[in-house]
């Protein structure tokens, strides 16, 4: 199942990708903001914490990043996937 969250382009390369640290220059709209895996609140757009780590589902072909969630990534394909 995805999960969908609001999305923003990118500035540099006009991808789109989620507003929390997820763009090549992230903006600071939503800060501070209460991770959905550790309850804490957080103002860095580029959080990550044990809990998400360990949910962490899906890899960008195209920068590398992870993510939880498919939607958070430009071109994503499942950590596991060859």
């Amino acid at each position: 199942m995805t999960d969908y969250v609001k999305t923003y382009p990118c500035p540099s390369c006009n991808a789109q990708a989620s507003g929390r640290g997820h763009l090549c220059h992230p903006s600071n709209p939503g800060l501070p903001y209460v991770c959905e895996f550790c309850k804490k609140t957080v103002s860095n757009a580029r959080h990550v914490c044990n809990s998400m780590l360990d949910n962490m589902e899906y890899v960008c072909k195209k920068c590398g990043r992870v993510a939880v969630y498919d939607s958070q990534l430009c071109e994503p394909v499942p950590v596991d996937e060859d």
